[in-house]
């Protein structure tokens, strides 16, 4: 675009139309946290809620930090690896129904806000510049997808100790990956105190689930890779680089080798004896039940993308959809696949698609952005609204 083009670009009156658009936008947005609000509040605490709000070590009530690290130490000995997920969750319990509410609500905003930044990382442009009805779109976009698109809304999000297992976990393993495609960039400067807080970060990203830690673990040893091989890293990138790749190394292993797994398994005796092509088929299964919606779109917006702008995809999409075949691939290993598995999958396909979407967005006029988002919107409202009926 040559300088005239660019003066009679932003010289361009706004129509009345496109002012009201943003708006409409905005409200709904707003809506739709709203109506997440009150669908949490519908749901009470409920099932492994009732327990994990207890000291597991005797039953008693929690009473403080002493007695959740006691029963996480309790936990990873006698049913499962997830303690940092699960501490959190015995956070949120002790604070009670209203709290863990807005607790849930807030980290669902959030986890919103960071998939629009690491698409933003992802799109053929780098830079993250863009008007503010840019922004409301892809906010409005993310919102209304990661509602339509979550493989069981009820368990994944509003259910506490799913909500913690996956929209928790998720926020920070999204973060480790923003960090990690940051530096793909060489002319990013590093986010500051990286070498402090990157062991923290990957170790509790490998600590999350037993599918999305080694594959965040695996996508940030391919980028930490490919970074080393094409050289001129500063000596501190490459310091917090490996030390972020080995942490959440560890904390996969922690995650995935806990005494008290293997002690659980010996209930899901005839889960174990499926043989391959069996859990295959099972597999296969689970990707039409719950990834085909996030599939759906990232289809459509790879061929918008393709007719649109005509480019091939970015590395740190290509990282991104690495991370969600591992992730998904990675369930071979479990006695079965549980539809709440598939959620941080379906996370990292719909930021790829927030990002092909961007792409788009920004060669063409608001009017098809806008009504892609409010529809996205409308949908996930329907689905809210089923859950308040």
């Amino acid at each position: 675009m040559n300088k005239g083009e660019k003066e009679n670009r932003t010289s361009r009156e706004i129509t009345p139309c496109e002012a009201v658009l943003p708006v409409i936008c905005v409200t709904a947005t707003v809506l739709a946290a709203f109506l997440l609000f009150c669908s949490n509040v519908r749901i009470p605490f409920m099932m492994d809620d009732l327990w994990y709000s207890t000291d597991l070590r005797d039953g008693s009530t929690l009473d403080g930090i002493g007695d959740i690290i006691g029963s996480q130490v309790w936990h990873y000995v006698n049913w499962g690896g997830r303690s940092f997920t699960h501490a959190f969750l015995q956070l949120s319990l002790m604070s009670g129904e209203r709290a863990a509410d807005v607790i849930n609500t807030v980290m669902t905003l959030v986890l919103v806000f960071l998939m629009c930044v690491l698409s933003r990382l992802s799109s053929e442009r780098k830079d993250v510049s863009g008007s503010a009805s840019l922004y409301i779109t892809e906010f409005a976009l993310a919102f209304g997808m990661l509602i339509t698109c979550c493989p069981t809304f009820r368990m994944s999000m509003l259910w506490q100790a799913g909500c913690a297992n996956y929209v928790y976990s998720s926020v920070w393993i999204v973060l480790f990956y923003i960090v990690y495609l940051r530096a793909l960039d060489p002319d990013k400067k590093d986010i500051p105190l990286a070498c402090a807080f990157m062991p923290f970060l990957g170790l509790i990203t490998g600590w999350s689930t037993e599918n999305m830690g080694p594959s965040s673990c695996i996508a940030a040893a391919v980028v930490t890779f490919i970074c080393i091989r094409k050289g001129g890293i500063t000596r501190n990138r490459k310091i917090w680089m490996i030390e972020g790749v080995a942490a959440s190394f560890i904390g996969s292993c922690f995650c995935i080798l806990a005494p008290g797994n293997f002690v659980r398994k010996t209930d899901s005796t005839e889960d174990l004896a499926l043989t391959l092509p069996d859990r295959l088929l099972q597999m296969l299964k689970g990707a039409g039940d719950y990834l085909f919606p996030s599939l759906a779109i990232l289809a459509g917006a790879l061929i918008v993308h393709r007719i649109k702008v005509n480019r091939k995809l970015s590395a740190e999409n290509a990282v991104l959809l690495i991370g969600a075949f591992l992730s998904y691939a990675a369930m071979i290993a479990s006695p079965h696949y549980p539809d709440r598995a598939a959620f941080g999958t379906c996370v990292l396909i719909e930021i790829v698609s927030l990002s092909l979407l961007r792409d788009v967005f920004r060669r063409e006029n608001p009017y098809a952005r806008f009504i892609l988002s409010v529809m996205l919107l409308v949908s996930s409202a329907a689905v809210m609204y089923f859950i308040l009926v």
